[in-house]
């Protein structure tokens, strides 16, 4: 027995996103050790996707995700870079699978090794994984063309 994989795309796709909000905190909540600072960032965007190609008879339920790509500041040779996920959702009715929020909030707020995320570039991207009954989960990604920098100054 063959189990076929969706091979659909996701339709429809707008994003865009403010400036980045850029906070200091003094918590090991936020990964800062012997109360020394740590940047976190919290992010507001628009985003409409249709999602409905990548469904089929076996598709159970659909997780999206939007993540912050942030390259390595440690300056490895391994061109590494740092996916932090900032908002999801898991779809799960089948007539249902378009998204389409607007000024909507990160879910989770981001940091990094490095103390300070100022001045630093990312972008974002579009995640998912389709989920079926039976079978092989499969993953995808979109890039959402929108690369930012962190402002300097802490709000």
């Amino acid at each position: 027995m063959t189990l076929a994989i969706p091979q659909g795309s996701v339709n429809s796709l707008r994003f865009r996103s403010s400036k980045p909000i850029v906070t200091l905190k003094n918590t090991r909540n936020y990964g800062a050790t012997k109360n020394t600072p740590k940047e976190n960032a919290r992010f507001k965007f628009d985003i409409v996707a249709d999602f409905s190609d990548l469904v089929d008879w076996n598709t159970k339920q659909i997780f999206t995700y939007v993540y912050v790509e942030l390259d390595d500041v440690f300056g490895s040779d391994d061109n590494k870079s740092n996916k932090l996920v900032v908002w999801d959702k898991i779809l799960t009715e089948k007539d249902k699978m378009y998204i389409n929020y607007k000024n909507l909030k990160s879910k989770y707020s981001i940091w990094d090794y490095d103390p300070e995320l100022h001045g630093r570039t990312g972008h974002f991207k579009l995640g998912y994984n389709i989920q079926p009954y039976v079978g092989p989960l499969s993953f995808g990604e979109v890039d959402l063309n929108n690369t930012f920098t962190f402002p300097a100054t802490k709000v």
